[in-house]
């Protein structure tokens, strides 16, 4: 082999060979190995809207997070999937008290039904002056109660009858 007949490094192909420029022509080609150049931008990489590959996934990767999150919420508060609760309920008290006219102060006995302010001070007045009544039907001497009054307060009056003889 002559001088001639080998081959000169700067026969050699180098970056500026017709085989490609990767770094000055911008288009995607091979290194000696067959990768892409580290400097190139693949296809895969290129910028929608100012974004890359990867910032589209993290982003669509949150979306689907929040909206799986959002559905998850609504589905808890709707009540989805709940069986109904059944609630057992007492059955209502009726306060069922009986006042003893005997005892009984003209505020207590105002909270009567048709009975007022004044009319329980006269029963009071009445009570003090005359003794205590024997009976409900006894309640009739007051001044303004009258046999209507009387059946209106019976259910929440009653005398003690061991009282009345005592006194």
């Amino acid at each position: 082999m002559s001088l001639e007949e080998t081959p000169s490094p700067v026969d050699a192909p180098t970056a500026e060979s017709p085989e490609g420029d990767s770094e000055s022509s911008g288009t995607a080609s091979a290194d000696d190995h067959g990768e892409p150049s580290p400097v190139e931008e693949s296809a895969e990489d290129a910028e929608v809207l100012g974004t890359t590959t990867r910032d589209r996934v993290v982003l669509g990767t949150l979306v689907t997070v929040a909206l799986l999150l959002a559905a998850w919420q609504w589905a808890r508060l709707s009540g989805w999937g709940n069986e109904p609760v059944e609630i057992e309920r007492q059955t209502p008290l009726f306060f069922e008290f009986k006042l003893d006219p005997n005892e009984a102060t003209w505020v207590e006995l105002m909270q009567l039904e048709g009975i007022g302010e004044v009319l329980a001070r006269r029963i009071v007045e009445d009570r003090e002056a005359n003794g205590p009544f024997a009976s409900v039907d006894d309640m009739q001497r007051v001044s303004g109660i009258g046999a209507k009054t009387v059946e209106k307060m019976r259910p929440w009056l009653a005398i003690d009858p061991v009282q009345t003889e005592s006194e």
